[in-house]
Order: structure tokens, then C-alpha cells, then sequence
């Protein structure tokens, strides 16, 4: 499961950049006559032509792709079922852009936790259990989103603030040896984010995306009293004009 989730997230970050470079080249054909010229001066001296990315400019950008690898960090009930960092994680989010401050669409992501702890005996009421256990949980949030973006539109660094609000599909595995419990619910999850785009480029449609969010779900199953987790992503954002 792990491997076809990297492949996939290497194969969507692959289509990220490839309509990025056809995005580029619909605006900036290279066998187009250019539409701004330099000229020269009186004195011979080379004149830029300072609307040469008026093209691009005139026509703002409404949506937004972005595609994040994430690392999160348990915290709470979670961190006492499985405390390991998470390296095993992405986030997807398509927004549409309002005005140059805000920002609303949907996000969706995949985490994966796991753990491994010695063989041990369980004391479980007059029955006494010598295994291994392995606690594994997946958390899949869909969440509509909203962004808002302090600064100016045309700043090469933007940063920004957001909420998530919407539902996450926890999936709990607890192997005991070769036996199994597992759960799988679905419940409100809700994600604070701060974080910044860098912009590569006055005419590159990608942009350097990157946040620090807090996520919380109400789990309270199997002593694990809610799921907390900071989570760490970076990635790119392509914007679709």
C-alpha cells in the first residue's frame, strides 16, 4: 500500500510539472513573434520593455493546484498508540481564487502511522496475552478549504493563513501476533495552517508551496482519546489560468 501511494504521489508531481511546462508554453510560444519588443535609444542604449509580462498579468490566475509531501508528528492519544513521525504522507488541495486575498476550494490527503512493540504479556481481565503487537492507522481528511493571503498579489513570497473544516476517514489496525482488531470511522476533523508560496518566476506557472498545520479528530476509541498531529508540508502549487 505504501509503495503504490509513493508511486502515485511521484506520478502526480511528474503531471504538476509537465502541465506547468504546456501552461508556460501557451503563453510563451517559442516560435511567436513576441508580442513586447526592446528598442533602442537615442544613444544606442538597449530599452527593456516593461510590459512584456502584460500578457501574462492582464489575466489573473483563478485556480490552483497544489500538491504537498507531508510529514507529520503524532501528539496526544495518537502519539501514545503511535508515536513514530510519519514520513509516509501528501496532501492535495484544487482553490479557487476569489480575489488576490482569498481563496476557497477542497483538500484531501493520506497519513500513514505505524508502530512495532516487543513481544510483551497483556493482562485483558482474567486472560493473560503474550504477543507482539503492531499498531498501524490511516487517516484520509477531505476537507473544504479557505485561504487568505495578507499581502500583495504581485510579491515574489506570499504568505498566508487557512482552515480546513470537513470529515476524515480513520482506519485503526491493531495486530496482536496474527490476530487483528481494526475500525474504521469516519468523523469532523478540522486543520489550522500557516504557510508561504515562493514564486520561481515573473512567467513560471509553478510556485514553491509550503505550511505547518495542526489537525484534529474527535477519535475517542480503543484509548485513544482524539487523534491530534502537527504536520510539515512542502510541494508545489500550479496556477491554472
Amino acid at each position: 500500500m505504501k509503495t503504490i501511494i509513493k508511486i502515485l504521489f511521484a506520478a502526480s508531481m511528474i503531471m504538476i510539472v509537465s502541465a506547468a511546462d504546456a501552461q508556460y508554453r501557451r503563453y510563451y510560444p517559442r516560435n511567436s513573434r513576441p508580442m513586447y519588443q526592446d528598442r533602442v535609444g537615442k544613444n544606442g542604449e538597449i530599452i527593456k520593455d516593461q510590459n512584456r509580462y502584460s500578457r501574462r498579468s492582464n489575466q489573473p490566475t483563478k485556480l490552483h493546484l497544489n500538491l504537498n509531501y507531508a510529514i507529520s508528528q503524532p501528539l496526544g492519544g495518537l502519539k501514545d498508540y503511535a508515536g513514530k513521525t510519519s514520513l509516509n504522507g501528501w496532501h492535495l488541495s484544487l482553490l479557487y481564487a476569489i480575489n488576490p486575498k482569498w481563496q476557497i476550494g477542497l483538500g484531501a490527503g493520506f497519513y500513514d502511522y505505524y508502530e512495532r512493540f516487543p513481544r510483551k504479556v497483556y493482562h485483558n481481565g482474567n486472560i493473560d496475552i503474550s504477543a507482539v503487537q503492531t499498531h498501524t492507522m490511516q487517516l484520509i481528511p477531505i476537507q473544504p478549504t479557505v485561504l487568505y493571503f495578507p499581502g500583495e498579489e504581485e510579491q515574489a513570497v506570499k504568505p498566508y493563513v487557512g482552515i480546513g473544516l470537513g470529515a476524515t476517514v480513520v482506519g485503526y489496525k491493531n495486530y496482536w501476533g496474527e490476530f487483528l482488531d481494526k475500525d474504521n470511522s469516519i468523523g469532523f476533523s478540522a486543520s489550522p495552517m500557516a504557510g508561504i508560496r515562493i514564486s520561481f518566476s515573473k512567467t513560471s506557472p509553478l510556485e514553491c508551496n509550503a505550511d505547518v498545520r495542526y489537525n484534529f479528530v474527535p477519535y475517542s476509541k480503543h484509548d485513544i482519546n482524539g487523534i491530534h498531529t502537527v504536520e510539515a508540508n512542502v510541494g508545489l502549487s500550479l496556477n491554472i489560468r
